[in-house]
């Protein structure tokens, strides 16, 4: 999976395409809903629906290049928003944890909403 993090504002630095994205961490989702045990043994449940902002892309990479990464991490640091586009759409996120150790990279993005709709 190819994966393009860029930054919200003109940035000559701004632009990271990561390639062999390992897809675990990208296509998982949630429903806003619940579940209550009720007196009489069955269940209630709340169901609110999915929202793209439910979701946080768990990017994850192994690279030798530094200058992707370090162009990924001073863009998580600079930031507040990202946009990140994946073979599913285009997304507005905010950066969450990043790590790099050994030539394996990750960031996680928390998504606020989906922009290519």
């Amino acid at each position: 999976m190819i994966v393009s993090i860029c930054a919200p504002t003109f940035d000559l630095g701004g632009q990271a395409l990561i390639q062999d994205v390992k897809p675990d961490g990208m296509l998982g989702f949630r429903r806003r809903n619940n579940r209550i045990a009720t007196l009489d043994g069955d269940a209630a449940f709340n169901d609110f629906g999915y929202s793209e902002a439910d979701r946080t892309f768990d990017v994850q990479w192994t690279t030798s290049d530094q200058d992707q990464v370090e162009t990924i991490r001073r863009m998580a640091k600079t930031y507040s928003r990202v946009i990140v586009s994946t073979n599913e759409g285009c997304y507005i996120g905010a950066p969450g944890q990043f790590n790099f150790n050994n030539g394996s990279a990750q960031i996680q993005i928390l998504v606020e909403k989906r922009i290519d709709q």
